[in-house]
């Protein structure tokens, strides 16, 4: 299998597909097997790198919590791993704040940067979230709890509409307990990063996505970056929640696949 060196860390990833370099860095969400879709659409027209993060999936094991710009470094070794001096890079989620540490501390290494639901900072109301998230996790049964992440990810209409395959998500977690001590890790990691000084670095041209009922990062932090990122464009998606790149993937692909022409 391949890996990437990353300090003590070996951060397993695959390249997809054909054409001009682009890396895929995700958050956690509901794991590989939803984003296919989104990977394949992507696979089409490029040579799409994407990896499991540091301490999940099938990288080495690692203490949960390291820093966003820590987990940038992950994305520099991935790249000098299969030797692309230059590649588009697409952020999803808490992959934005990744790809936004890189692209601010890496400006030659970036063609292209895609943000979809970033967020700047721990702001108050966000932090005021985070840390339901983290007391949930903590007390809730693997069942309860993914259903509690469930209603915040997804639109009611996507719910509604996808019931069969977020019950086979609840099911699942039976057998996959989370790991509360994980869990509070990476979201106090996210509470502390702040991006707002790394978006003045920024130099690419810059694409930032949200949605307008994303419950965990919500739109006025995609509208923000987009205010701070010169020359960044900004798209906003009327509906499809959190997860919009999967539950809206055509629509994301129509806006993001003409901007990393240009």
């Amino acid at each position: 299998m391949p890996f990437a060196q990353s300090g003590p860390y070996e951060i397993y990833f695959e390249l997809r597909g054909s054409g001009s370099p682009l890396l895929l860095s995700a958050g956690q969400g509901t794991g590989p097997q939803s984003r296919e879709p989104l990977i394949a659409g992507l696979a089409q027209h490029h040579s799409v790198l994407i990896y499991d993060q540091r301490g999940t999936g099938r990288s080495s094991p690692a203490e949960q919590g390291h820093s966003i710009e820590a987990l940038a470094q992950d994305v520099l070794a991935l790249m000098d791993t299969v030797q692309w001096p230059v590649a588009d890079v697409v952020g999803l989620s808490t992959g934005t704040g990744m790809a936004t540490a890189f692209a601010s501390e890496q400006p030659t290494r970036v063609s292209h940067l895609v943000l979809a639901a970033p967020w700047t900072h721990g702001s108050r109301e966000f932090r005021w979230l985070q840390e339901l998230r983290k007391s949930a996790a903590r007390c809730l049964s693997p069942t309860l709890y993914s259903q509690f992440n469930q209603l915040l990810l997804y639109s009611p209409d996507y719910r509604r509409d996808n019931y069969e395959r977020l019950e086979q998500l609840v099911s699942d977690a039976q057998n996959r307990p989370h790991d509360a001590i994980g869990i509070a890790g990476r979201l106090d990691a996210i509470l502390a990063f702040d991006a707002r000084p790394h978006y003045a670095r920024i130099q690419c041209p810059t694409l930032i996505l949200g949605a307008l009922d994303d419950q965990i990062m919500p739109i006025w932090f995609a509208q923000d970056a987009a205010g701070m990122v010169a020359g960044a464009k900004l798209v906003e998606l009327t509906h499809g929640g959190h997860m919009f790149p999967e539950t809206r993937t055509e629509e994301f692909l129509a806006a993001v696949l003409p901007f990393l022409k240009h």
